[in-house]
Protein backbone atom coordinates (compact mmCIF):
# COMPACT_ATOMS: atom_id res chain seq x y z
CA UNK A 1 0.00 0.00 0.00
CA UNK A 2 1.63 3.43 -1.29
CA UNK A 3 0.71 6.31 1.32
CA UNK A 4 0.09 9.15 -0.92
CA UNK A 5 0.38 12.49 1.05
CA UNK A 6 -1.40 15.53 -0.94
CA UNK A 7 -0.70 19.06 -0.12
CA UNK A 8 -2.71 21.86 -1.38
CA UNK A 9 -1.22 25.14 -0.33
CA UNK A 10 -3.84 27.72 -2.03
CA UNK A 11 -5.46 30.56 0.25
CA UNK A 12 -8.23 33.36 0.05
CA UNK A 13 -10.87 31.49 1.56
CA UNK A 14 -12.34 29.77 -2.00
CA UNK A 15 -12.08 26.49 -3.05
CA UNK A 16 -10.18 26.23 -6.17
CA UNK A 17 -9.41 24.03 -9.59
CA UNK A 18 -6.44 22.51 -8.04
CA UNK A 19 -8.12 21.59 -4.78
CA UNK A 20 -10.88 20.20 -6.90
CA UNK A 21 -8.60 18.73 -9.46
CA UNK A 22 -6.64 16.62 -6.61
CA UNK A 23 -10.17 15.67 -5.19
CA UNK A 24 -11.49 14.07 -8.81
CA UNK A 25 -8.21 11.92 -8.93
CA UNK A 26 -8.71 11.16 -5.40
CA UNK A 27 -12.04 9.56 -6.35
CA UNK A 28 -11.06 7.54 -8.75
CA UNK A 29 -7.61 5.86 -7.32
CA UNK A 30 -7.66 2.34 -7.08
CA UNK A 31 -7.88 2.17 -2.56
CA UNK A 32 -6.24 -1.09 -2.89
CA UNK A 33 -3.15 0.16 -3.97
CA UNK A 34 -2.86 3.51 -2.40
CA UNK A 35 -4.05 5.69 0.55
CA UNK A 36 -4.28 9.10 0.08
CA UNK A 37 -4.03 11.24 2.68
CA UNK A 38 -4.35 15.34 2.52
CA UNK A 39 -2.37 18.81 3.85
CA UNK A 40 -4.32 21.85 3.83
CA UNK A 41 -3.66 25.31 4.87
CA UNK A 42 -6.62 26.71 5.40
CA UNK A 43 -10.01 25.03 6.45
CA UNK A 44 -12.02 24.05 2.76
CA UNK A 45 -15.70 23.37 2.37
CA UNK A 46 -14.29 20.15 0.24
CA UNK A 47 -13.22 18.82 4.13
CA UNK A 48 -16.74 17.06 4.12
CA UNK A 49 -16.38 15.11 0.80
CA UNK A 50 -13.15 14.45 1.53
CA UNK A 51 -13.98 13.12 5.32
CA UNK A 52 -16.93 10.43 3.24
CA UNK A 53 -14.21 9.23 1.31
CA UNK A 54 -11.94 8.42 4.77
CA UNK A 55 -9.13 10.89 3.68
CA UNK A 56 -7.42 11.83 6.71
CA UNK A 57 -6.94 15.35 6.79
CA UNK A 58 -4.47 17.45 7.91
CA UNK A 59 -3.74 21.41 8.57
CA UNK A 60 -0.84 22.74 8.82
CA UNK A 61 -0.60 26.77 9.81
CA UNK A 62 1.56 29.03 7.59
CA UNK A 63 2.67 32.47 8.42
CA UNK A 64 2.02 35.26 5.58
CA UNK A 65 3.49 38.34 5.15
CA UNK A 66 1.28 41.00 5.03
CA UNK A 67 1.60 42.46 1.04
CA UNK A 68 0.05 45.59 1.95
CA UNK A 69 2.02 48.41 4.42
CA UNK A 70 1.85 52.19 5.32
CA UNK A 71 4.39 52.85 3.37
CA UNK A 72 2.65 52.20 -0.23
CA UNK A 73 0.34 54.98 0.42
CA UNK A 74 2.75 57.38 -0.25
CA UNK A 75 4.02 58.68 -3.74
CA UNK A 76 7.32 58.99 -2.40
CA UNK A 77 7.63 55.27 -1.94
CA UNK A 78 6.98 54.29 -5.36
CA UNK A 79 8.87 57.20 -6.67
CA UNK A 80 12.10 55.40 -4.67
CA UNK A 81 11.09 51.73 -5.46
CA UNK A 82 11.45 52.42 -9.53
CA UNK A 83 15.09 52.50 -8.96
CA UNK A 84 16.57 49.44 -10.32
CA UNK A 85 18.93 48.56 -7.80
CA UNK A 86 16.92 49.66 -4.86
CA UNK A 87 13.35 47.59 -6.22
CA UNK A 88 16.20 44.52 -6.78
CA UNK A 89 17.19 44.54 -3.34
CA UNK A 90 13.73 45.37 -1.68
CA UNK A 91 12.90 42.32 -3.59
CA UNK A 92 15.69 40.22 -2.63
CA UNK A 93 15.17 41.34 1.13
CA UNK A 94 11.22 40.14 0.95
CA UNK A 95 12.07 36.75 -0.40
CA UNK A 96 14.66 36.73 2.60
CA UNK A 97 11.96 37.20 4.91
CA UNK A 98 9.47 35.02 3.19
CA UNK A 99 11.58 31.97 3.21
CA UNK A 100 12.95 32.78 7.14
CA UNK A 101 9.01 33.85 8.31
CA UNK A 102 6.65 31.52 5.81
CA UNK A 103 8.77 28.71 4.38
CA UNK A 104 10.77 27.17 6.82
CA UNK A 105 8.75 27.05 9.93
CA UNK A 106 6.18 25.37 7.37
CA UNK A 107 8.50 23.17 5.99
CA UNK A 108 9.21 21.93 9.70
CA UNK A 109 5.74 21.52 10.16
CA UNK A 110 4.86 19.39 7.06
CA UNK A 111 7.94 16.89 7.86
CA UNK A 112 6.47 16.14 11.44
CA UNK A 113 3.45 15.55 9.34
CA UNK A 114 4.99 13.35 6.74
CA UNK A 115 6.65 11.07 9.28
CA UNK A 116 3.85 11.38 11.14
CA UNK A 117 1.73 10.32 8.42
CA UNK A 118 4.25 7.68 7.12
CA UNK A 119 4.04 9.02 3.37
CA UNK A 120 5.66 6.92 0.70
CA UNK A 121 5.07 10.17 -1.85
CA UNK A 122 4.49 13.75 -1.87
CA UNK A 123 2.07 15.15 -4.25
CA UNK A 124 2.39 19.41 -4.57
CA UNK A 125 -0.75 20.57 -6.00
CA UNK A 126 0.16 24.30 -6.43
CA UNK A 127 3.55 24.49 -8.48
CA UNK A 128 7.02 25.20 -7.64
CA UNK A 129 6.21 28.52 -6.17
CA UNK A 130 3.78 27.85 -3.76
CA UNK A 131 4.85 24.97 -2.91
CA UNK A 132 8.28 25.74 -1.89
CA UNK A 133 8.46 24.99 1.76
CA UNK A 134 6.63 21.42 0.89
CA UNK A 135 9.85 21.01 -1.52
CA UNK A 136 12.13 21.74 1.27
CA UNK A 137 9.50 19.36 3.81
CA UNK A 138 10.67 16.50 0.81
CA UNK A 139 14.45 17.26 0.94
CA UNK A 140 14.20 17.44 5.06
CA UNK A 141 12.36 13.98 4.97
CA UNK A 142 14.21 12.17 2.26
CA UNK A 143 10.45 11.78 0.13
CA UNK A 144 10.14 11.70 -3.17
CA UNK A 145 7.97 14.63 -4.99
CA UNK A 146 5.54 14.92 -7.46
CA UNK A 147 5.07 18.24 -8.07
CA UNK A 148 1.54 19.98 -10.12
CA UNK A 149 2.20 22.51 -12.07
CA UNK A 150 -1.30 24.03 -12.81
CA UNK A 151 -0.20 27.91 -14.07
CA UNK A 152 2.61 30.35 -15.76
CA UNK A 153 4.44 31.25 -12.56
CA UNK A 154 6.91 33.60 -12.34
CA UNK A 155 10.13 31.47 -11.76
CA UNK A 156 13.83 32.49 -10.54
CA UNK A 157 16.94 30.42 -8.70
CA UNK A 158 14.58 29.22 -6.19
CA UNK A 159 12.06 27.63 -8.36
CA UNK A 160 15.21 25.99 -10.61
CA UNK A 161 16.28 24.86 -7.37
CA UNK A 162 13.29 23.15 -5.97
CA UNK A 163 12.85 21.77 -9.54
CA UNK A 164 16.00 19.89 -9.42
CA UNK A 165 14.94 18.16 -6.14
CA UNK A 166 11.88 17.19 -7.57
CA UNK A 167 11.31 13.26 -8.55
CA UNK A 168 8.53 14.45 -11.01
CA UNK A 169 6.79 16.91 -12.96
CA UNK A 170 3.12 17.25 -13.83
CA UNK A 171 2.48 19.60 -15.97
CA UNK A 172 -1.56 20.11 -17.02
CA UNK A 173 -0.93 21.49 -20.51
CA UNK A 174 1.86 20.93 -23.07
CA UNK A 175 1.68 25.02 -22.71
CA UNK A 176 2.89 24.70 -19.35
CA UNK A 177 5.30 22.53 -20.27
CA UNK A 178 6.79 24.28 -22.54
CA UNK A 179 7.08 27.40 -20.75
CA UNK A 180 8.64 26.15 -17.84
CA UNK A 181 11.63 24.23 -20.24
CA UNK A 182 12.01 28.00 -21.65
CA UNK A 183 12.81 29.42 -17.80
CA UNK A 184 15.16 26.49 -16.62
CA UNK A 185 12.70 24.72 -14.86
CA UNK A 186 14.38 21.01 -15.14
CA UNK A 187 13.72 18.24 -12.40
CA UNK A 188 14.50 14.65 -13.59
CA UNK A 189 11.25 13.92 -15.14
CA UNK A 190 8.57 16.23 -16.53
CA UNK A 191 5.58 15.05 -18.63
CA UNK A 192 1.99 16.62 -19.22
CA UNK A 193 -1.04 14.51 -17.85
CA UNK A 194 -4.15 16.29 -18.15
CA UNK A 195 -6.45 16.70 -15.92
CA UNK A 196 -10.15 14.49 -15.66
CA UNK A 197 -13.36 14.84 -13.77
CA UNK A 198 -15.34 11.79 -12.38
CA UNK A 199 -18.46 11.45 -14.30
CA UNK A 200 -20.25 10.35 -11.58
CA UNK A 201 -19.45 13.30 -9.92
CA UNK A 202 -20.41 15.31 -12.86
CA UNK A 203 -24.30 13.88 -12.56
CA UNK A 204 -27.31 16.69 -12.17
CA UNK A 205 -29.56 15.66 -9.58
CA UNK A 206 -32.11 18.62 -10.08
CA UNK A 207 -34.78 19.44 -13.00
CA UNK A 208 -33.12 22.59 -15.12
CA UNK A 209 -36.55 24.43 -14.24
CA UNK A 210 -36.33 24.06 -10.33
CA UNK A 211 -32.91 25.24 -10.73
CA UNK A 212 -33.83 28.13 -12.85
CA UNK A 213 -36.64 29.23 -10.60
CA UNK A 214 -34.89 29.42 -7.69
CA UNK A 215 -32.24 31.73 -9.11
CA UNK A 216 -35.01 33.89 -11.12
CA UNK A 217 -34.38 32.69 -14.55
CA UNK A 218 -37.25 31.87 -16.62
CA UNK A 219 -37.20 28.48 -18.05
CA UNK A 220 -37.45 29.31 -21.48
CA UNK A 221 -34.95 32.57 -21.51
CA UNK A 222 -31.55 31.90 -22.89
CA UNK A 223 -29.10 31.62 -20.18
CA UNK A 224 -24.96 32.48 -20.56
CA UNK A 225 -23.29 31.64 -17.26
CA UNK A 226 -19.46 31.50 -15.84
CA UNK A 227 -18.38 29.73 -13.33
CA UNK A 228 -15.12 30.56 -11.12
CA UNK A 229 -13.86 32.42 -8.19
CA UNK A 230 -14.25 36.07 -8.25
CA UNK A 231 -11.14 37.38 -9.64
CA UNK A 232 -10.16 39.94 -11.87
CA UNK A 233 -8.16 37.65 -14.34
CA UNK A 234 -10.97 35.42 -14.81
CA UNK A 235 -12.48 38.23 -15.96
CA UNK A 236 -16.20 38.09 -15.16
CA UNK A 237 -16.40 41.62 -15.99
CA UNK A 238 -15.77 41.10 -19.63
CA UNK A 239 -18.80 38.63 -19.50
CA UNK A 240 -20.54 41.07 -18.26
CA UNK A 241 -20.16 44.17 -20.68
CA UNK A 242 -20.44 41.57 -23.30
CA UNK A 243 -24.27 40.76 -22.14
CA UNK A 244 -24.51 44.60 -22.51
CA UNK A 245 -24.37 44.22 -25.86
CA UNK A 246 -26.35 40.86 -26.45
CA UNK A 247 -28.95 42.44 -24.58
CA UNK A 248 -29.75 44.26 -27.42
CA UNK A 249 -30.45 41.51 -30.05
CA UNK A 250 -31.65 38.99 -26.71
CA UNK A 251 -33.36 40.90 -23.97
CA UNK A 252 -34.92 37.57 -22.59
CA UNK A 253 -31.04 36.66 -21.91
CA UNK A 254 -30.29 36.27 -18.51
CA UNK A 255 -26.61 35.83 -17.14
CA UNK A 256 -25.10 33.49 -14.18
CA UNK A 257 -21.98 34.48 -12.28
CA UNK A 258 -21.34 31.59 -10.19
CA UNK A 259 -18.25 31.63 -7.81
CA UNK A 260 -17.38 32.45 -4.52
CA UNK A 261 -15.09 35.77 -3.68
CA UNK A 262 -11.35 35.56 -3.24
CA UNK A 263 -10.32 37.34 -0.07
CA UNK A 264 -8.08 39.57 -2.32
CA UNK A 265 -10.81 40.16 -4.56
CA UNK A 266 -13.56 41.78 -2.65
CA UNK A 267 -12.96 45.11 -4.52
CA UNK A 268 -13.64 43.72 -7.29
CA UNK A 269 -16.31 41.58 -7.05
CA UNK A 270 -18.73 45.05 -5.40
CA UNK A 271 -17.16 47.04 -8.45
CA UNK A 272 -18.47 43.95 -10.79
CA UNK A 273 -22.27 44.23 -9.26
CA UNK A 274 -22.17 48.11 -9.47
CA UNK A 275 -20.98 47.88 -13.17
CA UNK A 276 -23.84 45.38 -14.20
CA UNK A 277 -26.37 47.86 -12.48
CA UNK A 278 -25.21 50.80 -14.32
CA UNK A 279 -25.68 48.83 -17.46
CA UNK A 280 -29.22 48.42 -16.76
CA UNK A 281 -28.68 44.37 -16.38
CA UNK A 282 -30.49 44.44 -12.93
CA UNK A 283 -32.70 41.07 -13.42
CA UNK A 284 -30.47 39.88 -16.03
CA UNK A 285 -27.46 38.81 -14.13
CA UNK A 286 -27.37 36.92 -11.21
CA UNK A 287 -24.48 36.66 -8.79
CA UNK A 288 -24.87 33.65 -6.95
CA UNK A 289 -21.94 33.52 -4.96
CA UNK A 290 -20.13 29.91 -3.85
CA UNK A 291 -22.47 27.11 -4.79
CA UNK A 292 -22.28 23.19 -3.81
CA UNK A 293 -24.38 22.36 -6.28
CA UNK A 294 -22.66 24.08 -9.15
CA UNK A 295 -23.52 20.73 -11.21
CA UNK A 296 -26.57 21.41 -11.35
CA UNK A 297 -26.78 25.12 -11.86
CA UNK A 298 -24.09 24.60 -14.88
CA UNK A 299 -26.34 22.16 -16.07
CA UNK A 300 -29.17 24.82 -15.79
CA UNK A 301 -27.21 26.95 -18.36
CA UNK A 302 -27.63 27.51 -22.02
CA UNK A 303 -24.10 28.60 -23.10
CA UNK A 304 -20.54 28.20 -20.36
CA UNK A 305 -18.38 31.16 -20.59
CA UNK A 306 -14.26 31.12 -19.75
CA UNK A 307 -13.57 34.89 -20.45
CA UNK A 308 -9.78 35.01 -18.34
CA UNK A 309 -7.89 37.66 -19.50
CA UNK A 310 -4.65 36.01 -18.85
CA UNK A 311 -3.59 32.63 -20.54
CA UNK A 312 -5.33 29.97 -18.43
CA UNK A 313 -3.15 26.83 -17.96
CA UNK A 314 -6.32 24.33 -18.06
CA UNK A 315 -10.01 25.39 -16.91
CA UNK A 316 -11.30 23.12 -15.46
CA UNK A 317 -14.67 24.97 -15.76
CA UNK A 318 -14.20 24.51 -19.42
CA UNK A 319 -13.86 20.91 -19.50
CA UNK A 320 -16.77 20.64 -16.89
CA UNK A 321 -19.48 22.31 -19.63
CA UNK A 322 -18.05 20.13 -22.38
CA UNK A 323 -18.83 17.20 -20.21
CA UNK A 324 -22.30 18.42 -19.51
CA UNK A 325 -22.89 18.64 -23.75
CA UNK A 326 -23.27 22.53 -23.39
CA UNK A 327 -21.15 25.00 -25.95
CA UNK A 328 -18.14 26.62 -24.61
CA UNK A 329 -16.96 30.25 -25.38
CA UNK A 330 -13.73 30.33 -23.81
CA UNK A 331 -10.46 32.49 -24.52
CA UNK A 332 -8.08 31.38 -27.11
CA UNK A 333 -4.51 31.13 -25.10
CA UNK A 334 -2.64 29.26 -22.21
CA UNK A 335 -3.72 25.77 -22.70
CA UNK A 336 -7.17 26.20 -23.85
CA UNK A 337 -6.35 25.51 -27.30
CA UNK A 338 -5.71 21.86 -26.23
CA UNK A 339 -9.04 21.24 -24.88
CA UNK A 340 -11.21 22.89 -27.75
CA UNK A 341 -10.88 22.93 -31.22
CA UNK A 342 -12.51 25.89 -32.55
CA UNK A 343 -16.22 25.50 -34.11
CA UNK A 344 -15.94 22.09 -33.50
CA UNK A 345 -15.91 21.32 -29.91
CA UNK A 346 -16.55 25.15 -28.65
CA UNK A 347 -15.33 28.04 -29.48
CA UNK A 348 -12.44 30.37 -29.13
CA UNK A 349 -12.03 34.15 -29.03
CA UNK A 350 -9.28 36.75 -27.83
CA UNK A 351 -8.43 37.37 -23.71
CA UNK A 352 -10.53 40.64 -23.14
CA UNK A 353 -12.22 41.22 -26.31
CA UNK A 354 -16.06 42.52 -25.37
CA UNK A 355 -16.89 42.52 -28.88
CA UNK A 356 -15.57 39.21 -29.83
CA UNK A 357 -17.23 37.70 -27.07
CA UNK A 358 -20.73 39.21 -27.46
CA UNK A 359 -20.63 38.72 -31.13
CA UNK A 360 -19.92 34.57 -30.10
CA UNK A 361 -22.48 34.64 -27.55
CA UNK A 362 -24.95 36.55 -30.53
CA UNK A 363 -24.42 33.72 -32.87
CA UNK A 364 -24.64 30.48 -30.33
CA UNK A 365 -27.56 32.07 -29.08
CA UNK A 366 -29.27 32.71 -32.39
CA UNK A 367 -28.50 29.22 -33.67
CA UNK A 368 -29.88 26.81 -30.56
CA UNK A 369 -29.38 23.73 -33.18
CA UNK A 370 -25.62 24.59 -34.19
CA UNK A 371 -25.10 25.20 -30.84
CA UNK A 372 -26.04 21.76 -29.00
CA UNK A 373 -24.31 19.75 -31.88
CA UNK A 374 -21.26 21.65 -30.71
CA UNK A 375 -22.11 20.74 -27.26
CA UNK A 376 -22.71 16.87 -28.65
CA UNK A 377 -19.38 16.76 -30.35
CA UNK A 378 -17.78 18.53 -26.57
CA UNK A 379 -19.07 15.84 -24.48
CA UNK A 380 -17.83 13.30 -27.06
CA UNK A 381 -14.23 14.34 -27.42
CA UNK A 382 -14.03 15.32 -23.87
CA UNK A 383 -15.13 11.90 -22.33
CA UNK A 384 -12.18 10.37 -24.38
CA UNK A 385 -9.13 12.76 -24.23
CA UNK A 386 -9.79 13.82 -20.71
CA UNK A 387 -11.40 10.36 -18.60
CA UNK A 388 -10.77 9.78 -15.31
CA UNK A 389 -9.44 6.68 -15.70
CA UNK A 390 -6.67 7.35 -17.69
CA UNK A 391 -5.51 10.55 -15.35
CA UNK A 392 -5.70 7.68 -12.33
CA UNK A 393 -3.63 5.66 -14.47
CA UNK A 394 -0.92 7.93 -15.47
CA UNK A 395 -0.42 9.59 -12.09
CA UNK A 396 -0.45 5.42 -10.45
CA UNK A 397 2.05 4.93 -12.55
CA UNK A 398 4.22 8.10 -11.33
CA UNK A 399 3.68 7.19 -7.46
CA UNK A 400 4.69 3.56 -8.09
CA UNK A 401 7.99 4.85 -10.27
CA UNK A 402 9.04 7.34 -7.79
CA UNK A 403 8.60 4.37 -4.54
CA UNK A 404 9.89 1.80 -6.35
CA UNK A 405 12.72 3.80 -7.00
CA UNK A 406 13.18 4.89 -3.51
CA UNK A 407 12.81 1.29 -1.95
Amino acid sequence: MIRVLYVEASSGGVLGGSLTGLYHLIRGIDRQRFAPLMVLYEPKPIEKDLAELDVPVYHVRRRRLPKDHTLRRYEGYHRVRRIGPIRSGMHNAREAARLLVEEVPAAFALARVIRGARADVLHLGNGLRANFDAVLAGVLTRTPTVVHVKGFEKYAWRERWASRHTRTMVCMTQAILDYCRERGISPRDARVVYDAVDDAWLCPRRAVSAVRAEVGVPSTAPCVGIAGNIQEWKGQHVLVEAMAQVARTHPQAHCLIVGGTHRAGTAYANALQEHARELGLNGRIHFLGFRRDVVDVMNAIDVVVHASIRPEPFGRVILEGMLLGKPVIATDAGGVPEIIEHERTGFLVPPGDVPALAACLHRVLSDPTRARAVGAAAARWARERFSLARHVQEMSQIYEAAVGERR
